[in-house]
């Protein structure tokens, strides 16, 4: 997805409630919702293995045919809230460079579905099943068609990057994981409560214990589950703030970057100009109204994307007939 949906992002303006409900890739909370499903199913789709395209090791726990039922509902929807363009110039011109994009990344024998959107927004995003939207306002700020192929193989190479499927099974993973620390920690602030209000009566049996007494450390012992069970809930809070900024974004900006390099990659096997995606980042950078921190975005900013993009770029042309062959570089860790 070029811009993210629920954050402000380079050039992406205001979208309305309805539309980042539909857009914000509403097939994980779709998949967070049919747990048991997926949980089933688990077993026989998870597994470490390394994506050919970007040579990174993937922990899958969904499948690309899960992944594109949950979102065709979600596309479905779109197309039926959202005005579509049916002008030529646009719906034409997107599916023609869509086709050579999707050549170039050797998946020109899939079916693939384009829209247009009647929108003044600078975004295009993916959905599973090869469901690409473009804005209207996103082919209007591009300065040709090697820039509109910039953001398609961008969009490309989130499908081939099994992106979605990843991102799904983390979230799957980061609920399990917090819930179990959650849960283990809760636990011991309850065996705490129980140990002291032990302590208070000793060794004494309950008729050693005055009535007096005894209602005290009743009291104090649920003044301390009260306060077990409410750290418990702010415990919960910060695990799932702490997981979200500590894996979860910088994961999924991890993919934007990987998107990047892989849709210059199949610019380039298309015939198109791979230098244009970085024009284009620029133009991005300079429009750019963005002031949310890097680090709680889901996406790099503009000029971070401008940068690596001609990095890559140059080095993939430095190695000639040897080069375009993988997304990596010499410094990458």
């Amino acid at each position: 997805m070029l811009c993210s949906h629920g954050h402000h992002h380079e050039n992406c303006e205001h979208v309305k409630k309805d539309e980042q409900e539909m857009l914000d890739r509403r097939l994980m909370v779709q998949a967070l919702a049919a747990g048991g499903a997926l949980t089933l199913a688990a077993p026989a789709l998870s597994g470490c293995a390394t994506n050919p395209e970007t040579g990174s090791k993937q922990f899958l726990l969904v499948g690309d045919s899960q992944l594109s039922q949950m979102a065709a509902s979600s596309w479905n929807e779109a197309k039926a809230k959202l005005p579509t363009s049916t002008d030529p110039r646009y719906l034409r011109r997107l599916q023609n460079i869509g086709a050579r994009v999707s050549r170039g990344a050797n998946k020109g024998d899939e079916a693939w579905d384009y829209a247009v959107f009647e929108k003044e927004s600078k975004n295009a995003f993916v959905l599973p099943g090869n469901r690409v939207g473009f804005y209207k306002g996103m082919m209007d700020f591009a300065d040709n068609d090697d820039q509109i192929a910039a953001v398609m193989g961008h969009e490309v190479g989130h499908v081939t990057g099994k992106h979605a499927a990843e991102r799904v099974s983390q979230q799957m993973g980061g609920q399990l994981v917090v819930a179990g620390g959650t849960a283990v920690a809760g636990s011991q602030l309850q065996k705490s409560c129980r140990s002291k209000a032990m302590n208070r009566i000793g060794g004494r049996t309950r008729e050693q214990v005055s009535r007096q007494e005894l209602y005290a450390i009743q009291r104090e012992y649920q003044r301390c589950m009260q306060g077990a069970q409410y750290n418990t809930r702010l415990l919960s809070a910060a695990l799932g703030m702490g997981y979200s900024l500590g894996v979860v974004l910088p994961f999924s900006r991890k993919h934007e970057l990987q998107s990047d390099r892989l849709g210059a990659k199949y610019m380039h096997k298309a015939g198109y100009d791979p230098m244009q995606a970085v024009r284009l980042w620029e133009k991005m950078a300079a429009a750019s109204t963005r002031k949310t921190p890097e680090f709680m975005s889901t996406h790099p900013s503009p000029a971070r994307r401008a940068r690596e993009l001609d990095a890559y770029i140059r080095f993939q042309e430095k190695l000639g007939s040897q080069g375009w062959q993988n997304i990596k570089l010499p410094d990458d860790a």
